[in-house]
C-alpha cells in the first residue's frame, strides 16, 4: 500500500466520458462506431488517442485528447459528459 502522496506523483490526468449513441439511426451507429474503434476494431480514434472502452458508453480518455475527443462527439451530435479524474499510473497500465 501507498500514500496518498505517492499515488499523487504516480497518477495520471485521464477524462472519463459517457455518452449515449441511441438518437442515431441504426446506420450511424454502425458508422459511428467504426469511427470509433475502426472497421478493423483497431484502427478507429480509439486507437490513436490511446482511448480505452472501459463499459458500455464509458470509455477513458488520455487528458491531452479530451479536446479531440470532445469535438468528435460534436460531430456525431452525441449526449455525452465527462469528468476529470487522476489514475494510477501502475492501475493503468494493468488495464491495457
Amino acid at each position: 500500500m501507498y500514500s496518498y502522496n505517492n499515488f499523487i506523483k504516480r497518477g495520471e490526468k485521464m477524462v472519463i466520458y459517457s455518452f449515449s449513441s441511441k438518437n442515431l439511426q441504426k446506420k450511424d451507429k454502425i458508422r459511428f462506431y467504426y469511427a470509433l474503434k475502426g472497421r478493423d476494431g483497431k484502427s478507429g480514434i480509439a486507437k490513436k488517442a490511446k482511448i480505452q472502452h472501459i463499459g458500455k458508453g464509458v470509455l477513458l480518455v488520455p487528458y491531452v485528447y479530451d479536446e479531440e475527443l470532445t469535438q468528435f462527439f460534436r460531430v456525431w451530435n452525441l449526449n455525452y459528459s465527462k469528468r476529470t479524474a487522476l489514475i494510477d499510473e501502475e492501475e493503468l497500465h494493468g488495464m491495457l
